[in-house]
């Protein structure tokens, strides 16, 4: 989907996507910055430095996933972006001025350097993308690599907080009726397991797993007539009701988020996602019982 033109709002920025062709012919630019977001979810959840410093793009920082932009002190499940004063010091502490060209990756099927992505953008930082295919498609193309640890100076950027890219639960719950709620999890985690009744999916929401959207055997995401084939299909009021993405905890629906900003479709994410709604016991929980979607 690299190359997706915009659709002429103002402020919009760019494709969300850059290719690794693109991005080799930025290596060593001047105000291109780049950052490994490579990570885990497996336990522990943990950012993974020692790749970073086994091999990485040439030039690129490393970022942790866990603690930069991310509510401090909180299991990283329920974790929101940070505030506003959080993120100036994130910011700073990535050596990030106003005018950089950002671009992230991970191997994590894009939704680590998806979450990141949404965080900077929520923050007013509108240069940022987000490479199409992640590590692993760099590293199978035969594309550079480095061993070299780069660190960061002091960065100046100040964030300035843009509204509507995310949602609290107080916001969707506001929302929820009017909205198509796309969960995009796997289908054996929005089905839930009927053992466990707070398993499952938030009543209402239809389910396209986040890889439905990229190429299984590349990684990349696939072209946007398939996008849109496959939303078609699963959740047709995709192009009439706004859009609220969901999935786990707020990562998985980044990867949604992003394929829709490159439709000219701007969604919300809802930040904390299914983790967060069934913290409360009176809010329902749907389960699929039978096989299928």
């Amino acid at each position: 989907m690299t190359g997706t033109q915009q659709d002429g709002q103002p402020g919009r920025s760019r494709s969300a996507l850059i290719s690794a062709e693109e991005l080799k012919s930025m290596l060593n630019v001047d105000k291109v910055k780049i950052f490994d977001v490579r990570g885990t979810w497996a336990t522990p959840a943990r950012g993974l430095r020692e790749d970073y410093e086994a091999a990485h793009i040439p030039g690129a920082l490393y970022l942790d996933w866990t603690r930069h932009f991310l509510e401090p002190g909180v299991d990283l499940g329920l974790a929101s972006i940070c505030s506003e004063d959080q993120a100036w010091a994130h910011f700073s502490q990535l050596g990030i001025d106003e005018g950089d060209q950002i671009v992230l990756y991970d191997d994590y099927s894009h939704m680590l350097a998806g979450r990141i992505w949404l965080a900077m953008r929520y923050f007013g930082f509108k240069d940022v993308r987000i490479l199409n295919g992640g590590w692993h498609h760099w590293s199978k193309s035969g594309l550079p690599v480095s061993s070299e640890v780069s660190t960061a100076g002091k960065g100046s950027y100040t964030p300035k907080i843009q509204k509507g890219l995310k949602v609290d639960i107080e916001d969707f719950l506001e929302r929820q009726s009017e909205a198509c709620v796309i969960d995009a999890r796997s289908f054996v985690n929005f089905a839930g397991r009927p053992e466990d009744p707070r398993t499952g999916h938030i009543p209402g929401s239809l389910n396209i797993p986040y890889r439905a959207l990229l190429d299984g055997d590349t990684g990349l995401f696939l072209s946007a007539d398939e996008v849109s084939s496959v939303l078609d299909e699963r959740a047709p009021s995709w192009r009439t009701k706004p859009v609220i993405a969901t999935c786990g905890s707020g990562y998985a629906a980044t990867v949604l988020f992003v394929a829709l900003h490159d439709l000219g479709r701007e969604a919300v994410v809802f930040d904390g996602s299914f983790a967060i709604w069934k913290q409360d016991e009176k809010r329902p929980v749907s389960q699929v019982l039978q096989s299928g979607s």
